[in-house]
């Protein structure tokens, strides 16, 4: 399994259908690759609808292309009667927790490349019954520049992602602990010395190491927050889930691709596993191993770190892009990893 790909819904404004939970889907293409395409396409039916999946070029591109949007002005169209659906109702709709997600399509990997499956009320059912231990509850900022969640009603970082993305970033990030002990016990065993220094006190002994390794795991984990939130739009070209920060923001996202964490695809563990594994071979043509590094937070106005040097920075924006407040997208995430390692940071 590759990916499973969800519209977000709210109830029909139209009185006759205000039963039923309509899709905001932005498109309902899922591949324009040539000789592979492939789109939803929705079935009303019984008072209400299911998806189907086509393979080949849609017979209507443009309503294909623009699945159940409206425009900018209008926002949506409900699918069962074509009544407008104004920013402001799904607003009010997310702010009163009626916003949830309905699945639309499967994408798994065929002996031929990808393949578009419909939706079947196992795997939606399966994606349901996730149960998160633990949620970041940090608030998101109030910067309608650049966090465009909360006036939808997602208005925590743990609102960002759906159940079972959860349940897998607080597995790997407590994995992560398990991972350092392991590895601590490992390089006592090759010869490391168990001097109990840590990393951040320039260790260079077995707790050190493995804390190292943390430090890397937790990277990795950062990566797949990138890739396993909510707001990750499906690539239909790529064919694959595209990562939340494409920009300085993070966007609202109506329709979103959950990548298979598990899998070996884009989204997965051992992908951003190997991309560091693959960065580190690089990095030791290119850098001597005697070469260190440190990093430490100290006040612009009085730290000396700068004295006798030239210092080369991006100029000063001003307020005109949050990076503190984006970055606390992945420090909720490094925080319950790397504690331990860096309490002063944490």
């Amino acid at each position: 399994m590759i990916a499973w790909l969800w519209a977000r819904t709210v109830k029909s404004p139209n009185p006759a259908f205000a039963h039923v939970d309509v899709p905001l889907a932005s498109t309902f293409v899922l591949s324009t690759k040539p000789g592979k395409e492939a789109y939803v396409e929705p079935v009303i039916e019984n008072s209400g609808y299911r998806f189907t999946v086509k393979v080949g070029k849609p017979k209507d591109p443009e309503a294909a292309k623009n699945g159940t949007s409206a425009g900018k002005r209008a926002a949506f169209k409900c699918l069962m009667s074509g009544k407008p659906i104004p920013y402001d109702y799904i607003r009010d709709e997310g702010q009163a927790g009626r916003m949830g997600a309905r699945l639309m399509a499967i994408v798994a990997e065929g002996p031929r490349g990808r393949v578009y499956l419909p939706p079947t009320p196992e795997h939606e059912r399966i994606a349901r019954e996730a149960k998160p231990t633990w949620k970041p509850e940090t608030p998101l900022a109030p910067d309608p520049r650049a966090l465009w969640t909360p006036p939808y009603g997602l208005t925590t970082y743990g609102d960002l992602f759906t159940p079972r993305q959860l349940v897998a970033l607080v597995t790997f990030s407590d994995l992560v602990g398990e991972a350092m002990e392991r590895v601590r016990r490992d390089a006592l065993a090759a010869g490391l010395p168990d001097d109990g220094v840590p990393l951040r006190d320039g260790g260079t002994g077995a707790q050190a190491y493995a804390e190292a390794v943390g430090v890397y795991l937790a990277f990795a984990l950062s990566k797949q927050a990138d890739l396993g939130n909510s707001l990750c739009r499906w690539e239909p070209i790529a064919q694959c889930p595209r990562h939340l920060f494409g920009r300085q923001a993070i966007p609202k996202v109506w329709d979103f691709a959950e990548g298979n964490p598990l899998g070996s695809s884009s989204g997965a563990w051992i992908v951003f596993i190997d991309g560091i594994v693959k960065a580190f071979a690089k990095a030791f043509e290119l850098v001597p191993s005697s070469a260190s590094g440190r990093a430490h937070q100290a006040d612009a106005r009085t730290q000396n770190v700068s004295a006798d040097k030239i210092v080369s920075t991006d100029p000063p924006y001003y307020d005109n892009i949050g990076y503190a407040d984006l970055s606390d997208f992945f420090n909720v995430w490094l925080r319950r990893s790397l504690r331990p390692v860096f309490p002063d940071l944490f």
